[in-house]
């Protein structure tokens, strides 16, 4: 009798290797939130408290933050996105997962739509 091989079959390689993947990213995500800005994430809104104050300030939307990310760093995805409160202003932190396993934490300036920072 023959046992199932995994290295026999590509697509369970492929589930496989997406399931570590998702499980680092979030094991990273959580590790270097709490080291690359643990004040900064802190201070950050709830998403009912984060629609009211996007819809009575002249923000930017929290997708366009995202689509910066994107477009600067075309090579990696963005797992979390949240804005809060830091030196009396908002800023979108933006967590993205490079293709070679780095976490890079975005800082974006919500009024004016500037990155501030890349860590």
């Amino acid at each position: 009798m023959r046992l199932f091989r995994l290295h026999s079959v590509p697509w369970a390689q492929s589930l496989l290797m997406r399931v570590v993947l998702l499980f680092l990213a979030w094991w990273g995500i959580l590790g270097a939130a709490h080291a690359q800005g643990a004040a900064v994430l802190r201070n950050c809104l709830a998403p009912g408290e984060m629609r009211e104050v996007i819809s009575t300030q002249a923000l930017m939307p929290p997708a366009n933050a995202v689509m910066l990310v994107q477009r600067q760093m075309p090579q990696a995805d963005v797992v979390r996105a949240n804005l809060c409160r830091t030196d009396n202003t908002l800023v979108y932190v933006i967590m993205a997962l490079s293709k070679d396993g780095r976490l890079i934490q975005v800082m974006i300036d919500a009024p004016t739509g500037r990155i501030r920072s890349m860590h």
